[in-house]
């Protein structure tokens, strides 16, 4: 059944070194198109969106909009989902596009959490990611969230950074700390391709940090969120008082969501698909009423494990035995070794990573890939 709904918003005002997302600077005409492509959209599939318990608006920016545009959509969402039955309902803001006519909006169309773009608290680093908002602004954001009733509240962070140092980022968790917010989800930065980031890596003019000191700075991550009451629930985010994020719970627990706007992806009725990626495009098929969406294969014995991975609590060892007729221990190649080396255990017939093996996911994850021979 489906019960997730995520609705992207491609916009940025400026665009960050390190970000390959989907997104574009537009023009407020680009945009206003794009909304009503948006909204039509949302109408073509209002017959399966009756039993939606958590939305998130994402992007992009979606607080980039103007009010207007942001209410439009709202409205849209409100009159075709009985907001009454969504738990979670969330938007993704930069912390200096914070406004309390903002905020006053968001709650008139029931949005319930706000996740900030925060990255890091240290103003050189900002500036050299080319985010617009600096320490000051993040402060206020949260403060005025708190002050107009939204107390659900998670930031985003970035660790790993260019010539950032273990001091760096204890300076942010103690920054972040002294926010008082209940969710955090910290990742490592990545190099992406046709980024500035990566320009700037190509022509030798920064250098990345040493797995060493990406895997030190992980731990007093993880460490110090744990001393400070976090309980971390999947590699990149942790939570207090059980404010996990239910809506991206959906993805990791391999369950269906539907994925609205340009370049969205969806896994519905067993398939998976995505929207086309340009605005222009989108927007143009849409209201035209043209094919929109690609179909692609999946493998839903890998995307179950990999994703339910992602959660410390790991996968079930008989259920997906019984799911795909398969000795997950033993018919996939190298994962007992793994498990003898201290990278993955077995607790309550449950496989999930140690410690130890959180730091090397990415080669572990591969091991599912190479078992059903893809």
């Amino acid at each position: 059944m489906l019960t997730s709904l995520y609705v992207h918003i491609p916009f940025c005002k400026q665009i960050c070194t390190y970000c390959d997302f989907h997104k574009e600077m537009a023009t407020f005409s680009k945009q206003s198109n794009y909304v009503d492509a948006l909204i039509k959209e949302i109408q073509m599939h209002q017959d399966k969106l009756h039993h939606i318990q958590t939305i998130f608006i994402g992007g992009g920016t979606p607080s980039s909009l103007s009010l207007d545009l942001q209410e439009k959509i709202l409205s849209q969402i409100s009159q075709t989902i009985d907001i009454n039955h969504v738990i979670e309902y969330s938007i993704e803001s930069n912390p200096n596009d914070i406004t309390k006519e903002m905020v006053t909006l968001w709650k008139r169309y029931g949005i319930n959490r706000v996740s900030v773009g925060v990255q890091t608290f240290n103003d050189t680093q900002l500036a050299f990611l080319n985010r617009s908002h600096r320490q000051e602004d993040i402060d206020s954001a949260i403060q005025l969230l708190k002050e107009n009733g939204i107390t659900n509240i998670s930031i985003d962070l970035i660790f790993s950074l260019i010539n950032q140092t273990i001091a760096d980022i204890k300076n942010d968790i103690h920054h972040f700390l002294l926010l008082d917010i209940d969710h955090v989800s910290y990742y490592s930065l990545i190099l992406e391709e046709k980024t500035t980031l990566m320009y700037l890596y190509n022509k030798k003019k920064i250098e990345l940090n040493s797995e060493d000191l990406e895997s030190d700075m992980y731990n007093v991550i993880i460490d110090t969120l744990k001393e400070n009451g976090y309980r971390q629930y999947e590699i990149s985010n942790f939570t207090r008082n059980n404010k996990e994020s239910l809506h991206n719970k959906t993805y990791w627990t391999n369950q269906e969501y539907l994925g609205l706007g340009s370049g969205a992806h969806s896994l519905f009725e067993n398939k998976r698909f995505y929207n086309i990626a340009k605005v222009k495009h989108y927007t143009e098929a849409v209201l035209q009423g043209k094919e929109y969406r690609t179909s692609y294969p999946r493998d839903e014995f890998y995307e179950e494990c990999i994703m339910g991975l992602r959660l410390l609590e790991g996968i079930d060892i008989n259920f997906i035995n019984f799911k795909y007729k398969i000795d997950l221990i033993h018919d996939i190649e190298s994962l007992e070794e793994y498990i003898g080396q201290g990278y993955l255990e077995i607790k309550d017939n449950r496989l999930r990573f140690t410690r130890k093996g959180l730091m090397v996911g990415n080669v572990i994850f591969g091991l599912f890939m190479e078992g059903r021979g893809c």
